[in-house]
């Protein structure tokens, strides 16, 4: 696997898994396969824990918000670092840490770098309050506290990981950000002393991880990027306001690692045929449209027990996680449904499309090549097709091939109302996750694939056809 790995990067030595739409995508599984077969160094940028990587290895899932996905793999000699662009949650890390603690997974090569910046509970209580909430045309934030925090770092009174480790700056700190925060109240012993533990459980890994990554690249190590959310949702790039905080971008999580991006090779995560969208703002090929938006905006109102139970799916709940059959006969109607609403639901259900963070359901509708080929720009043209797979059963799929005349643009006001002109396709009723050559997958996908490279020009060098690693077609 690590000489077919070497080819899909063509000799590259840092290598960034990243995200061509609104994210959830499944980086997961491609930053795990290159960190368990490639990278010796695997490393995040950006965000914090509103990102949400699901991996499944041996049938187990495994959700990390924080930290990389091939920690799993320190034993192994895998260096992993959480680089100076992220935001964190010292709690949240902890407990992550905790977890690998109880399932004695070792840690000891992991690096946090010093000038990462550190979500404050004002930050979260700031989030909480203003963003949280999709209805009525809002963000719709994680509530993580993310948006807040990069805020203060940008406005240049934000606190950062080595502040930690030097109480009477901490302090001072926060005191002076107290001006900023005037509906909350900000205890500056309290937050201290409840930070104590959390700070020296991390004490031990904080570094200079700039200069310790960029000693890596020049000693030949390979070094794995692990992207977040996706390119349609960066500040820079993606459709405003409707956004994240930090840059998804190759470039953004290039400089959040303190490499330059043109020693990095980008590969584009896009799911298809079908993508998603959490939150508010505009999404042309939405299935359901402004209905869709509206239903999706009520959050855990419509998660997926309610959606099981109102389409009498039958399922069980084993430690927290829904079980059930992703090809049941009415999950299969749905997606067949004359009613975009409905086929919107199903394809939902088909392939668990419910956000790892936050628990709400994704709005679902028919990949952008359009808004894929703004994304390539930036993110470049190598391209991993992933969820594949989740359609078995569907009758047709569709492609947005243009707007007419008009392009994509990340102005929400005018990408509201583009109007798609799709592509249709026939659909395929086998399971498809056993194929393991390009050339025996159904017809009507590799006709939708072939006419994606040649409508924007891109390469699909990877074809995800299943959640598990070996379920992946290289060509």
């Amino acid at each position: 696997m690590k000489d077919v790995l070497d080819k899909v990067v063509e000799g590259s030595r840092a290598v960034a898994i990243i995200c061509n739409q609104w994210g959830d995508t499944g980086k997961g599984k491609f930053s795990n396969l290159f960190a368990k077969y490639w990278a010796d160094v695997v490393v995040r940028g950006t965000g914090g824990n509103n990102a949400g990587h699901t991996v499944v290895i041996n049938g187990k899932k495994r959700i990390f918000h924080l930290l990389p996905t091939g920690i799993i793999y320190d034993k192994d000699g895998k260096i992993n670092i959480l680089g100076n662009g992220m935001v964190l949650d010292l709690k949240v890390l902890c407990t992550e840490l905790a977890e690998l603690d109880k399932e004695r997974i070792s840690y000891d090569k992991l690096m946090i770098s010093e000038d990462a910046n550190v979500i404050m509970p004002y930050h979260i209580s700031r989030d909480l309050d203003k963003d949280a909430s999709s209805k009525k045309g809002g963000i719709g934030s994680t509530g993580k506290g993310i948006g807040p925090c990069y805020t203060d770092k940008i406005a240049r009174r934000g606190i950062f990981v080595r502040d930690l480790l030097k109480e009477n700056i901490l302090k001072t700190k926060l005191e002076k950000v107290k001006s900023f925060y005037p509906k909350v109240e900000i205890d500056s012993e309290k937050i201290i002393s409840d930070l104590k533990p959390f700070i020296e459980k991390i004490k031990p890994f904080v570094k200079d991880t700039i200069t310790e990554i960029n000693d890596f690249y020049s000693e030949g190590k390979k070094i794995l990027i692990e992207g977040a959310q996706g390119l349609l949702l960066s500040i820079e790039y993606g459709t405003y306001p409707y956004v994240t905080s930090s840059d998804p971008s190759l470039n953004g999580t290039a400089t959040g690692t303190g490499l330059c991006a043109r020693n990095i090779y980008p590969l584009g995560i896009v799911k298809f045929p079908f993508m998603t969208r959490v939150g508010g703002g505009p999404f042309p090929s939405e299935l359901g449209g402004e209905e869709s938006e509206n239903y999706c905006a009520e959050g855990l109102e419509h998660d997926i027990k309610f959606e099981l139970d109102k389409y009498k799916i039958p399922f069980e709940v084993i430690k927290g996680n829904v079980k059930y059959n992703h090809s049941h006969p009415n999950i299969i109607s749905l997606m067949n449904s004359k009613y975009d609403f409905e086929k919107g639901i199903g394809i939902r259900l088909a392939a668990e499309e419910y956000g790892a963070t936050t628990g709400r359901p994704r709005r679902t509708g028919w990949t952008d090549l359009p808004a894929l080929k703004f994304a390539t720009y930036f993110n470049g043209m190598n391209i991993i097709l992933t969820k594949v797979d989740a359609i078995s059963g569907a009758k047709k799929f569709s492609l947005v091939e243009s707007y007419g005349e008009e392009k994509f643009s990340r102005d929400c006001d005018s990408l509201r109302f583009r109007k798609p002109i799709f592509k249709e396709f026939e659909g395929f009723e086998k399971k498809i996750s056993d194929i393991k050559a390009y050339d025996n997958l159904p017809n009507g996908l590799k006709d939708s694939i072939d006419f994606l490279e040649k409508t924007i020009g891109a390469k699909v060098k990877i074809v995800s056809v299943g959640p598990d690693q070996n379920e992946t077609i290289v060509r």
